[in-house]
């Protein structure tokens, strides 16, 4: 999960730096083609370089070959194992649900799934509305263009296919804007388009990726405006084409449209004329976008080469032995506990009890526990460097030491002596904090005792009329929760008759005065109680 929310950040920003250096130095330039390269490069970078993970501080060091030799050194800071948290209710089958197990990495992913399965169904639509058309009108072009005849459609092209109205354009017109289509299919734009939407597939939730799809649009126009403009030598004729032409009727993304509504920009770019010395200085900009690229996609430096630092910056001597006496902070295999890290947790959580003291006191805390894998991979020395009391210190230090052995710590193919801490949160969940009784040490208690309350109802329930004509008769169960503060809450039908009879049983139910809370340990807690209600006639 880590990992894909690691490539999708990555794989953004490599997009917003490439496109940052296009809008600061290559926009108002005419090296289409150069643009057009630019783009592909800076989305393919994007999707494959954040994947390739690749360790900047590993590149710089491969200039220079100095061998680096680890020693043990007590004085680092010890390795700290992923924290564990120990609930004193853990949730069981019986009293979980669904949302209760849903956490926020889990909905991430399921939004960005859903995301990714939208945007591939309207990329599909979009191909399935080309097909549509291809098998709709008839082909009467010859190679290297497939011309098809469709009224009422602004013309475009996709792939070699060219898309066009014959019967609203003159003979003149229709070469011209043919010619412009053909320049689209001879340079296999669509394959630009086709990359773009399915690199927009996966960073769908990025607003840039659109704008960069529309950049790459805009840019296979000036390539195919250039290209029409040198066959004819009249900038004029064709622009007024252009102008004839403009629309801005949507079509489909995955098409090039000669009537573009980018109008003026593409009159502007016409005209435009190259300066060849002022795009050599901007090329310089390419490689500063590509060197951030790298930095912001290389991986992390690992804990071996945060060791190295370490060593390097202290003035260490020559090679010493070491012995098995020698414990390790970090080493080039770390101990690993079998199953992972994963096992781990789960031996923890399962092992691990919650003090009935802590419990009964509503004691917190983490416990951090440190300990010391041997050579053969069994437990010793497990300590409390940080307490917590009554009955979680001694809970933690006994279910450590009784872990199963691990797979030992190795340095230069040797195993050695690892030390580990280990933090353990003790938590009183909300669920526990604000947990429903049944039966609780004193019962709630009605003002006025069982009497009033059956009173109470026995006044307040009116018999509905719909359930008198009905002659609906029997129980309504009702439940519902006495607060701390003796209000009454959480009124809910379990079994109910209909005609109106269960609404005015939990009408009257919600209308109750507050009762005299129940109590657990001396502290007001809440109960559940379930009500039932006879609905009889006389």
């Amino acid at each position: 999960m880590n990992s894909l929310i690691i490539y999708l950040l990555q794989s953004s920003i490599s997009l917003g730096v490439f496109y940052l250096f296009y809008e600061m130095l290559f926009r108002k330039e005419t090296y289409f083609q150069f643009v057009r390269y630019y783009f592909l490069f800076a989305i393919l970078v994007s999707a494959f370089l954040p994947i390739a993970n690749i360790d900047v501080n590993q590149v710089l060091a491969s200039s220079y070959d100095i061998p680096i030799i680890i020693y043990p050194i007590p004085a680092l800071v010890e390795y700290t194992l992923n924290e564990v948290t120990i609930y004193a209710n853990p949730i069981t089958a019986e009293n979980s649900s669904w949302h209760n197990n849903v956490t926020l990495p889990f909905l991430f992913l399921a939004i960005y799934i859903i995301g990714v399965g939208i945007s591939s169904i309207f990329f599909l639509v979009k191909l399935f509305q080309l097909s549509r058309l291809l098998r709709r009108y008839g082909v009467y072009g010859v190679k290297p263009s497939k011309v098809i005849d469709i009224p009422d459609i602004p013309t475009f092209s996709f792939f070699n296919y060219i898309f066009i109205d014959k019967n609203k354009i003159s003979k003149e017109s229709e070469k011209k804007i043919i010619a412009h289509e053909t320049v689209h299919i001879q340079q296999k734009h669509s394959i630009d388009l086709i990359v773009v939407e399915l690199f927009a597939i996966v960073l769908w939730f990025n607003p840039l990726i659109y704008v960069v799809k529309k950049r790459i649009k805009e840019n296979h126009e000036f390539i195919a405006d250039r290209d029409v403009v040198g066959m004819y030598s009249n900038k004029f004729e064709y622009s007024k084409l252009l102008i004839q032409n403009s629309s801005i009727i949507k079509t489909n993304i995955l098409t090039h449209n000669f009537s573009y509504s980018l109008l003026k920009r593409r009159l502007f770019m016409i005209k435009k004329s190259k300066n060849p010395l002022l795009f050599s200085l901007k090329l310089t900009g390419v490689a500063i976008a590509v060197s951030i690229v790298f930095f912001a996609c290389s991986g992390p430096a690992s804990n071996e080469d945060l060791l190295d630092k370490h060593t390097e910056n202290k003035s260490v001597e020559t090679e010493s032995e070491y012995d098995d006496a020698n414990v390790f902070t970090v080493v080039e295999e770390m101990p690993e506990f079998v199953g992972g890290n994963e096992e781990l947790i789960a031996f923890l959580s399962k092992n691990i009890k919650y003090p009935k003291e802590a419990k009964d006191n509503d004691i917190e805390g983490k416990v951090i526990v440190s300990f010391v894998i041997d050579t053969d991979g069994s437990v010793t020395d497990a300590e409390v460097v940080r307490s917590v009391g009554s009955g979680c210190d001694e809970e933690a230090v006994r279910v450590v030491s009784s872990m199963p052995k691990w797979i030992p710590g190795k340095q230069r193919g040797k195993a050695v002596k690892v030390s580990f801490k280990l933090p353990i949160n003790f938590a009183l969940d909300a669920g526990s904090k604000d947990q429903v009784f049944q039966v609780v040490e004193i019962m709630p208690e009605y003002p006025g005792g069982e009497k009033a309350l059956f009173s109470f109802l026995g006044n307040n329930i009116k018999y509905p009329e719909v359930a008198k004509k009905n002659k609906v008769t029997g129980r309504v169960f009702v439940t519902f929760v006495v607060e701390k503060d003796g209000s009454v809450a959480d009124v809910k039908l379990l079994k109910g008759i209909g005609s109106g009879c269960d609404e005015e049983a939990m009408r009257v139910i919600k209308s109750m005065p507050n009762w005299k809370p129940g109590t657990q340990r001396g502290k007001a807690v809440r109960v559940q109680y379930n009500l039932p209600i006879k609905f009889a006639l006389q």
